[in-house]
């Protein structure tokens, strides 16, 4: 038999792998290691055990089949065909399908509990807490270096840099997070704040499992302080979604339920203004239509007593026309003259005082009322904005003077700032030759720094 070329060779022995029935489809158990979701859509990654390892790949019309994002280090269980690359002949394991080991127990004790919790009324939305309207402060227990704070802080900062932000460092996956929540949860009750957000980023179904604690539900329902969970992304449901007073679907957009913006504020303020004015104009133009109707009720009473007086004194006269003597009495005619001259005096008179009176009514009083309804919602107007913008300037004050340094309950003695005086929170924001300052109660040192090791560096 004559000899064969390479590319021959490795197509044979990828031919021949396709024919097994075992390899062309088949399950297997193994940690993730080398992970890495590519530009193109592709999952990269190995499959290994105390022993061996293969490469395995994830094609992009496949990865929508994964409910959750793997990681370094997860147990799975894959399904899919072996195969190899002819150019070198390298053996590649092809999944099509990926679960976590051990998740259909940890998603059975889940519904468990959930139905439990749901019958036992900790989800009955009528006895769920209102979220502060315009809150001064809200707490936030999440990790301090996560992507979560960060949005929150952002967030915060763009709509309305006036609420006080207080940070409750706690883990927020793995045995010990629950435990550390509600610690968190028993702090802010203790030292009050108008909103608590429990918050952390996205991952996998195992990482969130820590929002799924039963002690940790039941510490939610009894806080005395609104709780919004905003645990994930918007995907992923947790008990504590259910048992809070809210569920937002990103830690950032906890932030936007807690932060009216300042123009919305202002807005909302001068539509409630102009609201009252026209129900004070409408109640005004009212009470001056019933004002109106009596003044014509009134004077078309007192002219018809008028004109009946007038009647009586004129058939008075006729009568005593027709008994007077034929001989002129100069002194009856003047009698009747003088009686004439005073009916009318008293006809002029009468209309007078009833024109002058409602003039007065009409220009004194009810323009006199109006003017001061309006003046006195101008006023309170002016007071609103006023209080408003006090309050407004106030707390900016005190966040400037703060400088963005964030309260820490758990009243650490040493900070560590920056050449431009800032907190740093984390390894990350360090290069090797960076100045720091590190404050003690009692002095301050500057150092230079040599070396910084990240704590995924470290692990490896």
């Amino acid at each position: 038999m004559s000899a064969i070329k390479v590319q021959e060779l490795n197509k044979y022995i990828k031919k021949y792998i396709s024919m097994d029935y075992l390899l062309s489809d088949i399950e297997v158990e193994g940690e993730i290691s080398n992970f890495k979701y590519h530009s193109n859509g592709n999952m990269y990654l190995s499959l290994k055990d105390d022993h061996s390892k293969i490469n395995a790949i994830v094609y992009s019309m496949d990865t929508n089949k994964i409910d959750f994002e793997p990681q370094n280090g997860d147990k799975v269980l894959v399904r899919g065909s072996v195969s190899i690359y002819e150019k070198d002949a390298s053996v590649s394991f092809f999944i099509r399908e990926m679960k976590l080991k051990g998740l259909g127990d940890l998603h059975e004790k889940y519904l468990r509990l959930k139905d439990s919790l749901y019958k036992e009324g900790l989800f009955d939305e009528n006895i769920k807490k209102k979220i502060s309207f315009y809150p001064k402060s809200v707490g936030v227990i999440t990790s301090p270096t996560g992507a979560a704070i960060r949005d929150i802080i952002n967030v915060l900062n763009r709509r309305n840099n006036t609420v006080d932000i207080v940070i409750y460092p706690s883990l927020v996956q793995g045995e010990y997070a629950a435990k550390n929540v509600i610690k968190g949860i028993k702090y802010f009750n203790e030292n009050p704040v108008d909103t608590i957000i429990l918050g952390r980023g996205g991952g996998g179904y195992e990482d969130l499992f820590a929002f799924n604690d039963e002690e940790l539900a039941r510490e939610i329902f009894k806080s005395k302080i609104p709780i919004i969970s905003a645990v994930g992304h918007e995907i992923d449901y947790v008990i504590s979604d259910f048992v809070s007073d809210i569920r937002a679907a990103t830690p950032s957009a906890a932030a936007e339920i807690v932060s009216m913006s300042k123009e919305d504020l202002l807005n909302k303020l001068d539509i409630m203004s102009n609201r009252s004015e026209q129900v004070l104009v409408k109640k005004l133009d009212c009470e001056f239509d019933k004002l109106n109707d009596l003044k014509e009720d009134l004077d078309f009473y007192l002219r018809e007593r008028l004109d009946r007086k007038f009647n009586e004194i004129n058939l008075l006269k006729r009568f005593l026309d027709m008994k007077k003597p034929v001989v002129k009495n100069s002194s009856l005619e003047n009698l009747f003259k003088d009686l004439n001259k005073a009916f009318n005096r008293k006809l002029q008179l009468e209309k007078f005082l009833l024109d002058y009176t409602f003039k007065n009514i009409k220009s004194a009083n009810l323009n006199k009322n109006l003017y001061e309804k309006k003046e006195n919602l101008n006023l309170t107007r002016k007071r609103l904005d006023r209080n408003i913008f006090s309050i407004l300037n106030e707390n900016k004050l005190k966040l400037s003077l703060v400088n963005t340094t964030l309260k820490n309950p758990l009243n650490t003695n040493i900070l560590i700032k920056d050449n431009e005086n800032k907190l740093i929170l984390n390894a990350e924001s360090i290069k090797s030759g960076d100045n720091i300052k590190i404050l003690f109660n009692d002095g301050e040192v500057d150092t230079l720094v040599n070396k910084v090791s990240l704590r995924s560096e470290l692990d490896e």
